[in-house]
């Protein structure tokens, strides 16, 4: 039987696949992106961004330089076998944060079914952990595409994010019991991500900074406050990690 650090062990080795996923976009999924790995990286865990949402480059302009960025279009057939091989060439351990583009379920189930297979193939099965993290918009519509993404057999758990930006928990009038045990039936749960101070979220977005570096250009004040997010991103993912 296994010892307690004989399993830490393997879970700390296991690579993990993040899909960032939302409704549509402008409810801020690639923020929390970025917020993710920002603990990732201090604790010196390998990332892998994915770029899928090809509209948009603001994870490749802060980070490019220093970590691994991959533009993929998850609708196309090559890149999601693509995907794969990324997966199969991460080192042991590292997290592959994937950008998902906003759009119909569909669109998403057709990325969640050749997941599914690839991770239960009975010749060659994909090891890896999957997570979905999807950030919630304050509408119907977000609501209604999660409902059918939930009822249609996801490859992982899912990581219910109520973002701080739009609102306390409260604000989220959507978001139900019924909501809430099926998340957790994925074996997921919800959270609350902080949001970054809109001043140095403005350094990120505009400036190309990546959060990993940001702080050498603050001053000791701004400082302070980056660290008082830190702080709060950890109590808020620490255990969802």
């Amino acid at each position: 039987m296994a010892t307690k650090e004989q399993v830490e062990e393997r879970r700390r080795r296991r690579k993990r696949l993040m899909l960032y996923e939302k409704e549509k976009g402008g409810v801020g999924s690639t923020g929390t992106m970025a917020t993710f790995a920002h603990p990732l990286m201090h604790r010196g865990i390998p990332i892998i961004f994915i770029e899928a949402s090809l509209s948009q480059r603001d994870i490749e302009h802060a980070y490019g330089g220093r970590h691994r960025v991959e533009p993929i279009d998850l609708g196309d057939e090559s890149d999601q076998e693509k995907l794969i091989t990324i997966i199969d060439d991460a080192p042991e351990g590292a997290y592959i944060l994937v950008n998902v583009p906003g759009g119909r379920f569909e669109d998403l189930d057709r990325v969640h079914e050749f997941l599914r297979f690839a991770i239960e193939d009975e010749e060659d099965p994909l090891d890896i952990d999957v997570d979905i993290v999807w950030t919630m918009g304050l509408d119907q519509a977000s609501r209604a595409t999660l409902d059918a993404m939930l009822a249609g057999d996801p490859p992982g758990r899912v990581l219910l994010n109520l973002p701080a930006w739009h609102g306390p928990p409260q604000k989220f009038v959507l978001v139900d019991a019924e909501l809430l045990a099926a998340v957790e039936k994925t074996g997921g749960d919800v959270f609350c991500c902080p949001a970054l101070p809109e001043h140095i979220y403005d350094m990120f977005r505009t400036g190309n900074i990546g959060l990993d570096q940001i702080d050498a250009g603050l001053s000791r004040g701004t400082r302070a406050r980056f660290r008082m997010w830190q702080r709060e991103v950890e109590e808020a993912l620490g255990e969802l990690f």
